[in-house]
């Protein structure tokens, strides 16, 4: 069988082979639509770079890996920009691994990131408990994990609980019934653990004011946009205002405000919303969200995995960084 070429990958996609080059090596000079589309071409054709990574002057591969669990997200948009920078800065440059589904991780950690020659890798969002037994994962190199905890491996992740707590805390002060719209774990639960991090945060706010998150008002989706309408078109029919709605994710918001807006409801009276990351459109919408300090998680990663390629044998670090409540006009 012939073997799948970055041609074929920019013919299907219809890019240039140029273009699907700065896909691969993490370059922000790609629009978003056109990324994600190349990103799939390469996951349906299952094509991956076989190349002698660059080399730095002590003979060391000049390479970085980076395995993402989603593409075409303002998060990882953000969080792989911040990496690149600093990397580049420190003439590093950058390898995507698309992993769209959890029984492609393996496969990419034991096949595509060590013939990629890569100097180490960062794994995102991750959860090593479930995705490799007794926590050890297949690529030996030097490893550090993004947004997920590890004892064994580097790691730099944000405080969810400390976040749904701080959601949990402003609602415990409003009137009326409270809902919350989240990622549905059985889609993946490898690659959610942050979602039950803030719910355990916020239950844990409202049990402390008395109050408490009835079962029924817990609704859990796919992760987009279009979900967090759903959710909020079933909380709109089936109880009355005032509604208090958290959505573990902006995205999420912004379905709601559009379902509201639709239903003539005022997001701010009518509604209490608030979301989670801080994303351009919680900015532009005027939504209340926990705040994700999300390009500070991507630089300390990058001077994290530059250190252990300096020291192989220093003691495991991990950083946890704060989120924080930004107050909008949207609760």
């Amino acid at each position: 069988m012939k073997p799948i070429t970055i041609e074929d990958v920019a013919r299907l996609s219809g890019v240039s082979r140029g273009t699907v080059s700065r896909v691969i090596n993490g370059s922000q000079n790609v629009n978003r639509e056109t990324r994600k589309r190349v990103l799939e071409v390469i996951e349906k054709l299952g094509y991956r770079p076989n190349q002698n990574a660059r080399r730095t002057a002590g003979g060391r591969s000049s390479t970085v890996g980076i395995v993402i669990p989603m593409i075409g997200t303002e998060f990882y948009e953000r969080l792989i920009k911040s990496m690149e920078g600093k990397l580049r800065a420190q003439l590093y440059s950058m390898m995507l691994f698309p992993v769209l589904k959890r029984d492609w991780v393996s496969k990419v950690m034991l096949h595509d990131v060590p013939s990629s020659d890569a100097a180490g890798i960062f794994l995102c969002s991750f959860d090593i408990e479930h995705l490799f037994a007794s926590f050890r994962k297949p690529f030996e190199g030097p490893t550090v994990l993004v947004d997920s905890y590890s004892p064994l491996y580097d790691s730099i992740y944000i405080d969810n609980e400390l976040g749904g707590y701080l959601a949990g805390r402003k609602f415990s002060q409003l009137e009326g019934s409270i809902h919350v719209i989240m990622m549905q774990e059985s889609i993946d639960s490898a690659f959610w653990p942050v979602f039950n991090s803030r719910l355990k945060g916020f239950q844990k706010a409202l049990l402390e004011s008395g109050k408490e998150l009835a079962q029924k008002n817990l609704h859990a989706y796919d992760f987009s946009w279009s979900a967090g309408a759903l959710a909020a078109r079933d909380i709109f029919d089936n109880d009355r205002p005032p509604f208090n709605i958290f959505a573990m994710s902006d995205l999420y918001a912004f379905g709601v405000m559009r379902e509201a807006q639709l239903r003539g409801l005022r997001v701010g009276r009518d509604v209490k919303l608030v979301g989670y990351d801080d994303q351009s459109v919680a900015r532009d919408w005027g939504i209340t969200t926990v705040r994700q300090p999300i390009e500070q998680m991507g630089e300390k990663a990058v001077d994290m995995m530059l250190e252990r390629l300096k020291r192989p044998a220093k003691e495991v670090e991990s950083v946890c960084l704060k989120p924080e409540m930004v107050e909008r006009e949207s609760a």
